[in-house]
């Protein structure tokens, strides 16, 4: 009887001593949520744009037989750095040199033949003036004269021929550079054509990449641009932009200039890294509501009060600094960024 005499006023004093904490945590979700900000000008930064590259020689060619005969010398090997004009083989010249012997003993005798209708044309023009014989014979002993001078030119250009055959012979290098294939043996005949060296021009050297046509209009505005492969870094200059694009990967080529006398391997893969002029936000103030990137910014801040505003960034990408157009005073909302709701109110902290 004493229990249930006392068991209603227990539970009053139940009910009492429960409202006063659920009406307290109902305030404290009220509060303003504590952030602090920071203008955007102050997050701004240049970002960083990259693409593939690798290193390439302007000149990478083939050295060919010119002439047909047998090699007598080789005179460099696989590796070997040459200069412009060295001998790389010499082929058996003895046929050309015997060519060039008879050709200037045929000018011999073109020339005394020469000399001889020279004469008789002389002497037929004073007697076709004398009337002593006729003006056929005369017009024969022109034509032997005009047939001799030209025979003196033709065996002129057959010693010329020689000539340039007997300088085939020394195989040379066209420009400076190594030696990175050697196609022929000692011995072995060769005819006009036959692949006898590759040779690497290595004091030419550019950087090939392949961009979208945006990322090369990036590329143009860009104030710095740089080659990185490893611990390797080389400053690059725009030196042509091939204007076409390619129907497969819908990319241009872009070729740059690397600083003169540069000691780099030919092939060497790498990035092609620069500058982008607009300013972004970086990657890390991004945020997503509602399956959407942006921005949470404090608005209307008056005497540290403000309110939170979700602004979405259509062309942001998860993991990139996103291009934003924003005013430069806006209050980006930093710590506690993810905590904030659009139009929650705010206690903006110094």
């Amino acid at each position: 009887m004493i229990f249930r005499r006392f068991l209603p006023s227990f539970l009053i004093i139940t009910l009492f001593s429960i409202a006063p904490f659920n009406s307290t945590s109902a305030l404290a979700k009220d509060e303003p949520l504590n952030v602090t900000v920071t203008p955007l000008s102050d997050l701004l930064i240049s970002a960083k744009l990259s693409a593939p590259a690798n290193i390439i020689s302007l000149n990478h060619s083939t050295i060919s037989a010119e002439i047909t005969g047998r090699v007598l010398k080789i005179k460099v090997e696989i590796g070997d750095i040459i200069e412009k004009d060295q001998k790389l083989a010499s082929i058996d010249c003895r046929s050309y040199s015997l060519a060039r012997k008879q050709a200037k003993a045929a000018l011999k005798v073109a020339k005394t033949q020469f000399n001889y209708s020279k004469k008789q044309l002389i002497r037929n023009q004073n007697l076709v003036r004398k009337g002593i014989i006729s003006r056929e014979i005369f017009e024969k002993s022109e034509a032997g004269q005009l047939s001799s001078s030209a025979d003196i030119a033709l065996q002129r250009v057959s010693i010329e021929t020689a000539d340039l055959a007997i300088s085939r012979c020394q195989i040379k290098a066209p420009f400076s550079g190594q030696i990175t294939s050697r196609l022929v043996q000692k011995g072995q005949l060769v005819t006009a054509g036959t692949p006898l060296f590759k040779l690497i021009q290595s004091n030419r050297l550019e950087i090939q990449a392949k961009l979208s046509p945006k990322d090369v209009k990036k590329l143009k505005e860009s104030p710095s641009l740089e080659f990185v492969a490893g611990d390797t870094k080389l400053k690059a200059t725009v030196r042509s932009i091939i204007q076409t694009i390619d129907e497969t990967t819908r990319t241009q080529e872009v070729r740059l200039s690397l600083p003169e006398n540069t000691n780099i391997a030919t092939g060497l893969s790498g990035r092609l890294v620069w500058s982008n002029k607009a300013k972004r936000l970086p990657a890390e103030f991004l945020i997503r509501r509602n399956n959407q990137l942006g921005v949470m910014v404090a608005e209307d801040i008056v005497e540290g009060i403000g309110k939170g505003k979700f602004i979405p960034l259509t062309n942001a990408h998860e993991g990139q600094p996103a291009d934003i157009t924003l005013p430069k005073n806006t209050a980006i909302i930093n710590q506690n960024r993810y905590r904030a709701k659009d139009g929650q109110q705010l206690k903006v902290q110094p």
